[in-house]
């Protein structure tokens, strides 16, 4: 894993998580928690066309894959900042895509009639 700052340096973790959840016990016990480690993969990719920024964003969850695009258009009365368009574009399609995962999980704790 790698941790990307908005700055685009980069770091690796401080610990890794496979040891940080190992670390925990259960409440009450002394015994370890039973941890699952899963890796979901999230693709980004960023269009840039004259006052619009366009993102399409794929997270794939342990194969249950959400796509989500969304877009941000400048204000002709500012000034141009390509770096605030990708920010507003990337942030729409994270918030859309949180909204379908809480969708999903309504689904799959409830059933469909719940949504």
């Amino acid at each position: 894993m790698l941790i990307v700052r908005a700055d685009g340096t980069t770091a690796a973790p401080s610990r890794p998580l496979a040891a940080a959840a190992g670390e925990e016990e259960e409440e009450g016990g002394t015994e370890p928690a039973v941890r699952t480690t899963k890796n979901w993969q999230l693709s980004l990719h960023l269009v840039e066309e004259r006052d619009t920024t366009r993102v399409h964003a794929v997270l794939d969850a342990d194969g249950e894959v959400l796509h989500s695009d969304a877009y941000a258009r400048r204000n002709p009365l500012d000034g141009p900042a390509p770096a605030v368009g990708d920010e507003f574009a990337v942030g729409r399609a994270l918030i859309d895509l949180g909204h379908q995962l809480l969708r999903a999980g309504t689904r799959h704790a409830t059933g469909p009639a719940e949504e």
